[in-house]
């Protein structure tokens, strides 16, 4: 109960922080963000690799290294063609801490329990991605091929949810 009471103090700490900073975004914070998620994406899938005791959880946490690592030289591709600089902004700042609290909350976790909350935190991590390219990313984009490089983005965030929901519910 104490486990979950933390995870869900963390997330809606993380909610009310990210939704406080919803201001409009250009394409350089934009860029900013998605790197912050993927590096908060890829720091938790290797603890997970190397910390979950379920198969598929640790395969699932490899997926994800690569998967981001691959979305990040991607974002870099494009935002140097565009002209587009990573640029922090408060919505950077507050996902890189959430990823922090994250995984801090994660590693006081053992076997199942860890895999669970990996899983838990995948979700609501993808989630909120998701969530935010509909409603944040995509419309504020300005450049056409940074623009198409988020709706692409959001296919791939798409799929990882549903892969950790489906994965979710076999814990």
């Amino acid at each position: 109960m104490k486990i979950k009471f933390l995870l869900l103090a963390a997330i809606l700490s993380s909610v009310v922080s990210i939704s406080a900073h919803a201001q409009a975004l250009n394409d350089h914070q934009i860029a900013g963000i998605l790197e912050e998620a993927n590096e908060a994406e890829i720091d938790a899938a290797k603890l997970a690799k190397d910390d979950a005791k379920n198969k598929e959880v640790k395969e699932f946490a490899k997926h994800m290294i690569e998967e981001h690592k691959k979305n990040m030289k991607e974002t870099d591709k494009v935002a140097k063609k565009n002209d587009i600089d990573d640029e922090d902004s408060e919505m950077s700042k507050a996902i890189k801490e959430d990823g922090k609290n994250k995984r801090a909350v994660l590693k006081k976790q053992k076997d199942l329990a860890f895999d669970k909350m990996y899983m838990e935190q995948q979700v609501t991590m993808h989630q909120q991605l998701l969530n935010d390219l509909d409603q944040k990313f995509i419309p504020a984009a300005q450049k056409p091929e940074f623009k198409a490089h988020l709706q692409a983005t959001r296919e791939h965030v798409s799929k990882h949810l549903q892969m950790a929901k489906d994965l979710q519910a076999k814990l």
